[in-house]
């Protein structure tokens, strides 16, 4: 994924925390349950920042190498792209 990729959560995907199954993203028919790294870079896709800015921040929110986050987000936007639960 480019740096510049603004990804947002695809048409009809909501990110929701439930008491007992934790984070998840809701689609249509479907439910995917997000461990609390995943919720934390999902939670920042709203479609107006970049790639490289959502990594910068989790970076120095979580005190981390910016490069491990931005592995972190690529791994999880190619795998939530291809399920169609993202769009960049």
């Amino acid at each position: 994924m480019s740096d510049d990729a603004k990804p947002r959560l695809a048409p009809g995907v909501k990110l929701r925390h439930d008491a007992k199954r934790g984070p998840m993203l809701m689609a249509p028919e479907r439910i995917l349950e997000l461990d609390e790294i995943a919720q934390a870079i999902v939670a920042q896709f709203d479609g107006t920042k970049r790639v490289s800015e959502i990594a910068a921040a989790l970076a120095k929110e979580y005190d981390a190498k910016a490069e491990d986050i931005r592995a972190d987000i690529d791994h999880l936007l190619k795998d939530l792209t291809a399920k169609g639960y993202v769009k960049s």
